[in-house]
């Protein structure tokens, strides 16, 4: 079966190809239409579903178009992709708006496709897995100030990700004073940021940076994924008392820190 150029589209990251058999004979990835993600997610509800059907997994994201050069009809289009898939064993709902499943596939694979343009169709190919995993060190008993060029020991940045800056700011925070009560105070927190070696997606960032955060013994106080994604977590455990804000904006990962245990409360038994 003749492949698609997909060597050339790996817009995202390093050049991937999609599982054997996509695209099928007949069809061919738009050039420069191409995009791959480790993990992304997406939703596969049916078309009409009252309910949504988001999945995690390996996402390939492209413009289809008919294989000979000659355009066709979008209509056309799905159906010569429909043909090809029910041909492998694919499940196919819908008819514009148009979602797949290959269930007996392992892992199973998924798909979306609607128009996307005069003989075009964008689609979502998705195969389930999950997101990269990330070890964090716990936060050791003494605070650690890393200035400069320096990572946070229990904040590593993103696997080859390269610092580009460091700052420091003042932003409040709510704390819990030793003898009761809580008041909002001014802290000095220290920020880092990093160029990506490649673009990471926010699904990634938010799965598996809160993964982390939580087997290190983190809190997560609040996340959220629009204008940026953002992760606050806490750690006030074993004495320490410290807030982080992980950042992701486009190609950039910012890493804040306020070691608030160090600049206002005397030391506490664990």
């Amino acid at each position: 079966m003749r492949r698609a150029p997909f060597f050339l589209l790996a817009t995202l990251l390093s050049a991937q190809q999609p599982p054997d058999g996509f695209p099928p004979a007949g069809l061919e990835v738009k050039p420069g239409s191409g995009q791959y993600q480790p993990f992304d997610r997406d939703d596969f509800a049916s078309p009409g579903a009252a309910a949504s059907d988001f999945q995690g997994g390996r996402t390939w994201r492209m413009i289809l178009r008919a294989g000979d050069g000659r355009p066709i009809g979008v209509l056309k289009l799905l159906e010569r992709l429909r043909g090809a898939l029910v041909a492998q064993g694919w499940t196919w709902e819908g008819r514009e708006l148009v979602v797949a499943r290959l269930a007996s596939r392992t892992p199973p694979l998924f798909l979306k496709a609607q128009a996307a343009g005069s003989g075009e169709l964008r689609v979502v190919l998705l195969e389930k897995g999950d997101a990269r995993k990330l070890v964090l060190p716990e936060p050791g008993p003494k605070p650690e100030l890393p200035l400069g060029q320096e990572d946070f020991p229990y904040l590593p940045p993103w696997p080859g990700a390269r610092i580009s800056g460091s700052a420091v700011s003042r932003t409040p925070v709510d704390v819990k004073l030793p003898g009761g009560g809580e008041r909002i105070v001014m802290v000095n927190w220290i920020d880092k940021e990093y160029a990506l070696p490649e673009p990471l997606s926010t699904a990634e960032f938010l799965a598996t940076y809160t993964a982390a955060l939580e087997r290190a013994g983190w809190v997560i106080e609040g996340s959220t994924r629009l204008p940026s994604a953002q992760i606050q977590a806490s750690y006030i455990y074993k004495g320490r008392d410290l807030r982080a804000t992980l950042r992701l904006s486009g190609d950039a990962l910012g890493i804040s820190v306020a070691d608030v245990g160090a600049q206002l409360l005397p030391p506490r038994v664990p």
